[in-house]
């Protein structure tokens, strides 16, 4: 993906159904995160969409990580989610977030 995006805002799609369900969907996100979380990812996934450069993106709250295996990225949301995504180019044009998941457990390393 290009560090500089060619539009001004990101395009958010989803990886599958349950996710754009999940994520489509204030009272989705509260049910699932409580009041809250809930607002916690849905703010979250709106600056995801605002960013205009992985840059923008990186000097979000939350750590943005990328892993270099898959070519995904992840960012904290506070103690509540993950929301693993990848910069999509190629399937829908540029600037383009696929927002693979959103799970219940922060990213965290644990060295071993």
């Amino acid at each position: 993906m290009h560090e500089t995006l060619e539009s001004g805002v990101m395009d958010i799609w989803f990886g599958d159904d349950e996710t754009a369900e999940l994520c489509s969907r204030a009272a989705n996100l509260t049910a699932r995160w409580g009041a809250a979380g809930g607002m916690a990812v849905g703010r979250r996934l709106l600056q995801i969409e605002a960013a205009p450069t992985v840059e923008a993106l990186r000097a979000l709250p939350g750590g943005l990580c990328r892993d270099a295996t898959d070519d995904t990225w992840m960012i904290n949301v506070g103690n509540v989610a993950v929301i693993r995504f990848a910069l999509d180019d190629r399937t829908y044009g540029a600037g383009t977030v696929r927002v693979l998941s959103v799970s219940d457990q922060p990213a965290v390393r644990i060295r071993r």
